[in-house]
């Protein structure tokens, strides 16, 4: 251990005479990471608003519960126990046909005001959910109650929607790990090809009794070099770029419902998620490829 930090100003110098030597092979393996992070960068931001908009889709799905006109202020307590008592529902909220008709006045203008004398409303129960992935359930449950006279929550096209964006946003996040991968195989490819062209350098450093791990080291650093060179493009374009995509539209996706993420702090930590990826994959990589002319170990 106390040979490896001695000969750590040494190889840091050799890795950065060696990137100067061979810059055109550096460049391309500069230009691969920064595609393959590229690609990685827009799923993860696919992916990161997909979760976005799910998580704000759930928090405003609520069942809304008409009860029947006749109902007095008793059994209307005795409904609320029982639709609370469910293990699923969070909390019952009691909203009368005024208070109904006063925010749809408010939502869509005075056009309904001509309905105050003559209220066509149904008093109503709000009841919000611990989970909403049991929305279908709990409704099914509630609709069978007496005194209502009809459950909403969006019916089945809701629950599918929230399914659909999981299921997106799984996917969206396997692609950003296979991309990690691909772009570790693209710089071992191309630092391959410049450890190859030093093929006589690392048999006379083995000639003179040069350890593995101090002939593999400075490709290691190459390669953190090129994936922080690579990751700086990406970096600015997830920054600078997705902040005025969001400003563009307003901080929405066609319609309010669909609300983005906000760009800051997210794509702050998007940017250094992907300059450790960049260092982490030139490491790998091109430690995987310098190792591929160790015939043996010390």
């Amino acid at each position: 251990m106390l040979l490896f930090i001695k000969c750590l100003p040494r190889m840091f110098k050799m890795a950065g005479q060696d990137v100067r030597r061979h810059f055109s092979l550096t460049f391309s393996s500069v230009l691969s990471i920064a595609i393959a992070l590229f690609i990685a960068m827009i799923m993860g931001l696919f992916a990161l608003n997909i979760s976005h908009i799910t998580k704000g889709l759930e928090e405003e799905f609520i069942i809304q519960v008409s009860l029947k006109p006749s109902i007095n202020e008793e059994e209307v307590n005795d409904l609320m126990k029982s639709i609370e008592s469910m293990k699923d529902v969070s909390s019952v909220t009691f909203s009368s046909k005024e208070e109904e008709l006063d925010q749809l006045i408010e939502e869509n203008g005075d056009v309904f005001s001509q309905y105050k004398d003559s209220n066509p409303l149904y008093d109503v129960l709000i009841v919000n959910l611990k989970e909403n992935h049991s929305l279908d359930s709990v409704s099914k449950k509630i609709k069978k109650m007496d005194n209502v006279v009809k459950v909403n929550y969006g019916g089945t096209l809701i629950t599918t929607l929230i399914s659909l964006m999981s299921i997106i946003r799984k996917w969206g996040y396997i692609f950003v790990l296979i991309m990690a991968i691909l772009s570790i195989y693209l710089i071992r490819t191309t630092i391959k090809l410049a450890i190859q062209t030093r093929k006589d350098e690392i048999m006379i450093m083995r000639n003179v009794g040069a350890m593995n791990w101090y002939i593999t080291f400075p490709f290691m650093l190459e390669g953190m070099i090129s994936g922080f060179f690579g990751s700086l493009l990406p970096m600015g374009i997830c920054i600078f770029g997705y902040g005025f995509l969001y400003d563009r539209f307003d901080g929405v996706f066609m319609s309010s419902m669909f609300k983005l993420m906000p760009p800051f702090p997210n794509t702050i930590y998007v940017a250094l998620l992907l300059m450790v990826t960049g260092l982490i994959v030139g490491m790998i990589g091109s430690g995987m490829a310098a190792r591929k002319y160790l015939r043996w170990t010390r």
